[in-house]
């Protein structure tokens, strides 16, 4: 775990720009200057109107062009120096979160909602990028400003500078103050944030769901609350902020009263010249404005490294990979060896979601895996996946286990079928390229094909350059799945996963699918979760489990001879087909 301070981090991002920040600290001291140069301008021409020396005009409004230019200039290159290090320190923490985000392990994602995660890329991320830009050079630019203001009204009269200068330590003291309850205040606005967007990411990829169910009056109850506590904590940061800004307020106006009346006072003693005065006044707003703005840019700073916080807290996880693996193809595969595996999520011998899990498949071999909903299926297959080590025992191929041949090497032996096919926003060829990105334009026709998916790919008016939209939302759930199974053929991994690829499928649709799959299982070892028990009868092994042990182990005939919990599994199943068909004929 890294401890140093979420600002010390962030300088390191900014140091990668050193000639840009460089470019930033000239504008800066340039600009200062001209903006001082408005004061010594102000003292001139009123010095000049006071005297009647109607022979300057034309060198004082030469100098005002001058000047209006030269602001003009700075103002921009200034604006624009601030946008692209803000820019360019946001892209290089985006990308490295979403870098460390691909290395995290899978607990991490059960854990924590997609949502969350979401909302570090897009509202912490830009408020650190406002940080490293508008904010930090505001907080640079105006103590400098307040301190050259000052340098120049000692020039003018030290006892007026010194009565204005009072105002600095106590604006330094409200920001103070006021900004380490700003940044609580955030911590707890961003988490609340992120939750609302966890909540509308749910909501927004499940349209059908609340229409058919009538859901959306609860839903906007319940989004009702997260903006309701969103509003309370914007709030209450209002009130803060406001109290703030109106106690900085009253020290500058006091301040510049004060000032203002001292500096009538020797005017009209004679002591001071008009256009000093002039000058005086400029100058004062110099000085009152920047300490009157630096609680405000505190608050700010403070608002974004809460920000950066949380962004650190994921860069700071603990990782899979030192750096991002490339994609791999293992290209040959003797035996999978599963031996007395235990698996507990909490690490708890008392809670074990696997126990004793014990079998051995041979190249070419099928295993099935049954059992009923909780039976240890999934977990099963998390663990053959290296999504999670076991907590008790191994699995090795070839005699080599995951960590004596890497993660990365030891996933290169697998491809996966899921239950619900998880496709990406893109065409029809991006998703079937996932499976192999290096395989040529033939390579992915025949995958198509042996997926059944190629004539209906045909049919559609941009072909394999088809935008399938979000997950896939604008194929069915037959043609999302064919083309997850054009991806796993294309990727020709030895050993293959099948979770339940057909059992969100109607009847046409599942018997093409089978059909796909049947020919990607050609030469494969595979291991496929079944819910229909007489797809799987010609199976080499099935496995059979409940509560997370494995029951009974053996052949279809096997099994059924034995007269046991696959023996009542298989002859329930049929029993319940029978009656759904008899139910269907009848209607």
């Amino acid at each position: 775990m890294n401890r140093q301070s979420p600002f010390f981090r962030l300088l390191k991002y900014m140091r990668r720009y050193k000639l840009l920040y460089a470019c930033l600290i000239f504008t800066m001291i340039v600009g200062t200057a001209l903006d001082l140069s408005i004061a010594w301008f102000l003292s001139l021409i009123t010095n000049a109107a006071v005297k009647g020396e109607v022979e300057t005009w034309p060198i004082l409004i030469f100098l005002a062009i001058g000047m209006i230019f030269f602001i003009a200039l700075f103002s921009y290159l200034d604006t624009y120096f601030k946008q692209k290090a803000s820019l360019n320190v946001r892209n290089d923490i985006r990308l490295d979160t979403l870098n460390h985000v691909l290395r995290l392990p899978q607990s991490y994602y059960d854990k924590n909602h997609s949502g969350e995660l979401l909302s570090r890329f897009t509202s912490d991320n830009q408020a650190v990028g406002e940080a490293s830009g508008h904010i930090i050079m505001g907080l640079l630019k105006n103590p400098l400003l307040a301190l050259c203001a000052f340098i120049y009204l000692l020039n003018i009269h030290w006892p007026l500078a010194l009565i204005s200068i009072s105002i600095g330590p106590l604006m330094i003291l409200v920001g103070k103050l006021f900004g380490e309850v700003m940044r609580k205040k955030s911590i707890i606005l961003q988490e609340a944030m992120g939750k609302a967007t966890s909540f509308l990411q749910d909501v927004l990829g499940a349209s059908v769901l609340y229409k058919v169910f009538g859901l959306e009056k609860k839903i906007s109850k319940q989004y009702q609350q997260y903006s309701t506590k969103i509003s309370e904590i914007e709030r209450s940061q209002g009130k803060i902020q406001g109290s703030a800004n109106a106690v900085s307020a009253s020290i500058a106006t006091m301040s510049f009263m004060i000032a203002i009346l001292v500096a009538g006072f020797f005017v009209a003693k004679g002591n001071l010249e008009v256009g000093a005065m002039a000058a005086f006044i400029q100058l004062m707003n110099y000085l009152v404005q920047p300490f009157s703005q630096l609680p405000g840019l505190w608050s700010s700073m403070q608002q974004a490294l809460a920000g950066a916080e949380r962004i650190f807290q994921i860069i700071d996880s603990p990782k899979e990979y030192e750096k991002l693996p490339e994609q791999g193809r293992a290209s040959s595969f003797g035996t999978l060896t599963v031996s007395n595996v235990g698996f507990s999520y909490t690490k708890s011998e008392n809670d074990m979601a696997l126990r004793n899990i014990h079998f051995c498949a041979t190249a070419g071999q099928t295993i099935a895996i049954v059992g009923g909903s909780g039976g240890g299926k999934s977990t099963l297959f998390k663990l053959l996946l290296g999504l999670y080590s076991p907590t008790i025992g191994t699995i090795e191929i070839d005699g080599r286990c995951e960590e004596s041949m890497g993660l990365r090497k030891y996933r290169d032996y697998f491809s996966l079928v899921p239950q619900e096919s998880i496709l990406f926003t893109g065409t029809i060829r991006d998703n079937i390229l996932d499976g192999n990105f290096m395989a040529d334009e033939t390579s992915v026709i025949n995958a198509a094909k042996k997926a059944n998916a190629y004539n209906f790919i045909m049919t559609l008016s941009e072909g394999f350059d088809t935008e399938i939209g979000e997950r896939g939302s604008r194929l069915s759930g037959g043609q999302k799945q064919r083309i997850a199974i054009a991806r796993a053929i294309l990727r020709d991994a030895p050993i293959l996963l099948l979770d339940e690829a057909t059992a969100a499928l109607d009847n046409e649709s599942e018997k093409i699918v089978q059909d796909a799959l049947a020919k990607l299982m050609v030469g494969k070892t595979t291991l496929v979760i079944a819910h229909r028990l007489t797809t799987i009868q010609n199976a080499d092994l099935i496995l059979v489990m409940e509560n997370g042990n494995l029951v009974e182990q053996g052949t279809h005939n096997e099994l059924l001879l034995a007269r046991g919990r696959y023996h009542s599994l298989y002859y329930a199943q049929l029993e319940g087909e029978e009656v759904t068909e008899k139910i269907l004929m009848d209607t």
